[in-house]
């Protein structure tokens, strides 16, 4: 019984959502829709004794079928209840359970069918269905004005990045270009190359806050310890807080002051570190300062710019890597579960991807249907995970002229392969 229960769950109690539902009473409809269930081994709550136990069909007789659920336990109530969904409906009948045995559950066959409509568009299932997909810009400004500003700042570099096939080459030239604007001392890191343990102060707070460090002079002691106004920018005053509360402001304010000063003694003015990161996580950061030689500072609007720029090249990379996974014509391509005239579910197996598309939810899905690609966009509306397995609920929201029609064919002709 304990592993039953670990199985199942408690019923809910609430109201009878089938009050007004209509109902199917033909045999022969019933007997069709039982087919269905078996055909495609569709999920069947079985609602017994108090617990929902996961069924599916598997034998269908003239008067009785057989259920088989895992962990089920048999007691000495007959009347359970079945709920499952078919052909863009709801179904819900009451039936009795005559006998149990190593084989399953065996029923009545049911008198009855009550049955609501799920859904605007028939949504179908499918086995071997495939599409290939890659992202659409999404704003990455926190309002309308920042990114009214990114395309005022940055318009070349906007217009690359809208592009379907971004070039991370340009990309690069143009970010070393608004770069080198700023001082011709840069770098890059990547965390990949370096020992967590031999990371600097600056770099664990790019590493884990995924904000620019930015030091505007290092003669101050006031650019470490005091808060930068800008969401995207950081410095030292979390550390020195933290260490103030812990050791007091004396001890705290030496700390920082050692690490001034080793700033001050290889002859740095101001310095910056921007995140790069690829689907959202972590690789590595920009590093870019002036020395004494330049005679010039790093200025917060410069910082933030550069934050911005960052996150730009970083989004080119990930939509660069997904169109070379899942878009190009010798990619991966994904597995479509089911499609209807309003969207689809996807499922794939990059968990990587999957957390990415949760911030990036506007895709182009290119579907092979009747010879040619249908040419879909979409929103993921929902997620979810199952078994190892990723999945993404689409909305359709604009398509090439003539393919919803060309989908809507498609659908209609594989209905005849179902059982009606």
């Amino acid at each position: 019984m304990a592993e039953a229960l670990q199985n199942t769950v408690p019923i809910q109690r609430e109201n009878d959502p089938f009050e007004h539902a209509q109902s199917e009473t033909s045999y022969y409809g019933i007997l069709n829709i039982l087919y269905y269930l078996k055909a495609k081994y569709t999920r069947i709550h079985f609602r017994y004794s108090g617990y929902v136990y996961i069924a599916h069909c598997e034998q269908i007789d003239q008067y009785e079928v057989l259920l088989t659920a895992h962990g089920f336990q048999e007691t000495q109530e007959r009347r359970a209840v079945l709920q499952f969904e078919a052909y863009n409906r709801y179904y819900m009948s009451q039936v009795m359970v005559l006998r149990t045995n190593e084989n399953g559950i065996y029923i009545q066959f049911p008198n009855e069918l009550l049955y609501l409509q799920r859904r605007r568009h028939i949504r179908l299932r499918f086995d071997d269905l495939f599409m290939r997909f890659t992202i659409l810009y999404s704003p990455i400004g926190h309002t309308r004005l920042d990114e009214k500003n990114l395309e005022s700042r940055f318009p070349y570099v906007m217009q690359e990045v809208a592009r379907e096939d971004v070039s991370l080459q340009t990309m690069y030239r143009m970010l070393v270009s608004e770069i080198q604007s700023i001082s011709s001392d840069f770098d890059i890191v990547f965390f990949s190359n370096r020992n967590p343990e031999e990371l600097s102060q600056a770099e664990k707070i790019v590493r884990d806050h995924a904000k620019t460090f930015y030091i505007e002079d290092t003669m101050r002691v006031l650019s470490y310890t005091s808060p930068h106004q800008h969401v995207n920018l950081v410095n030292l005053s979390g550390v020195f807080e933290a260490r103030s509360s812990a050791e007091g402001d004396t001890a705290a304010l030496k700390y920082i002051e050692e690490i001034r000063k080793a700033d001050a003694r290889g002859f740095i003015v101001s310095y910056l570190m921007s995140p790069i990161t690829l689907f959202g996580v972590m690789q590595g950061y920009v590093r870019v300062e002036t020395n004494q030689f330049d005679k010039k500072y790093i200025n917060p609007a410069q910082a933030v710019d550069l934050h911005r720029l960052m996150e730009l090249f970083s989004y080119a990379m990930s939509k660069t890597r997904i169109r070379s996974s899942h878009f190009d014509p010798s990619s991966v391509e994904t597995r479509v579960v089911n499609i209807s005239l309003s969207g689809l579910l996807l499922e794939f197996s990059d968990e990587a991807i999957f957390r990415y598309l949760m911030q990036h939810r506007r895709i182009k899905m290119l579907i092979p249907v009747m010879g040619d690609d249908l040419e879909l966009f979409g929103e993921i509306v929902r997620f979810s995970q199952r078994g190892g397995f990723y999945y993404l609920g689409v909305l359709f929201f604009k398509s090439k002229p003539g393919d919803m029609i060309r989908l809507e064919r498609f659908i209609h002709e594989n209905m005849q392969f179902q059982f009606l």
